[in-house]
Order: structure tokens, then sequence, then C-alpha cells
């Protein structure tokens, strides 16, 4: 549960799985890395703030653009 503090500024890097990935073989680092450039792309953002041990909080936040219809 939760990232560790050291692996955190990384998470969305290429290829970066952190310890439990490392540990575990089971990750390949790709998700969250196209999660990010796919929010890039579309001006949206992502963001993570996590405690190891404790959880993992992802925020992800969609700009809109008003329109008035006449």
């Amino acid at each position: 549960i939760g990232i560790k503090s050291e692996d955190l500024p990384r998470v969305f890097e290429s290829g970066f799985t952190g310890y439990n990935g490392r540990k575990d073989k089971k990750s390949t680092g790709i998700g969250l890395y196209l999660c990010k450039r796919i929010l890039n792309n579309l001006s949206h953002s992502i963001s993570i703030e996590s405690q190891a041990g404790k959880g993992t909080k992802v925020k992800i936040c969609f700009d809109t653009v008003r329109v008035e219809i006449e």
C-alpha cells in the first residue's frame, strides 16, 4: 500500500516500476507514463500523493471550456 517517497518523483517515467514492481516483476512501468502523456496532450493533468504503508491518491484534472449557446 502506498508508494515509497524515493520512488514518487519517478512514477511517470517510462519503464519505471518502483519497489513493488521490481520485487514482483509483474509491472511494465508504462501505465502511468502513458496516462500522463495522453492527459498532457489533451491539456489535462495528473498528480499523485502517496505515503508508503498508508495509501495513494491520484488526482486527474480535466480542463473545460465554457460554451455559450444562443
